[in-house]
């Protein structure tokens, strides 16, 4: 027997499906285009942090170096999560009951530090705290939890 999916974990999945676009594209362009825009800013702009406008080539490019590292192993990171998000979208859409695990930890997780965000004084917090916790209370609704089988709905 087919179970109906209700159209929120259709919504949610739409929504991960356009977070994992937008975590492997920017991820992809960081990785492509942000090591080749910064390495002549920074060996050029570098030159200015010594006396007399001189600085070790060797240090230059170890800064640069650094820098270009963090941004691949961030881009990495982006790659990665965006291509969780597609895999937890195709889990929400087939009703597999680890999917609505991971979307309810990643809400909690989300909606906590929302909350921090918002105590530390970030305004914009809100939206993320609210779309958490919006996603968190849709996900314990009977008829969600019953399409992931976490429990049975009496007919």
């Amino acid at each position: 027997m087919e179970r109906k999916r209700p159209l929120g974990v259709t919504i949610v999945s739409i929504l991960m499906i356009v977070n994992g676009i937008i975590l492997v594209g920017g991820g992809v362009w960081a990785a492509y285009f942000i090591p080749s825009l910064i390495t002549p800013q920074l060996t050029g702009g570098l030159s200015n942090l010594t006396e007399g406008n001189q600085l070790s080539p060797q240090l230059s490019n170890t800064i640069t170096g650094a820098i270009v590292g963090v941004v691949m192993v961030t881009a990495g990171i982006a790659i990665a999560l965006g291509i969780a998000s597609f895999v937890l979208s195709w889990g929400l859409l087939k009703g597999k009951g680890w999917a609505w695990i991971i979307t309810v930890i990643l809400a909690i997780i989300s909606l906590v530090f929302s909350i921090i965000g918002l105590a530390s004084g970030s305004i914009p917090n809100i939206i993320s705290m609210i779309i958490n916790g919006v996603i968190l209370y849709y996900m314990y609704r009977p008829e969600v939890k019953s399409y992931f089988s976490r429990v049975k709905i009496p007919k």
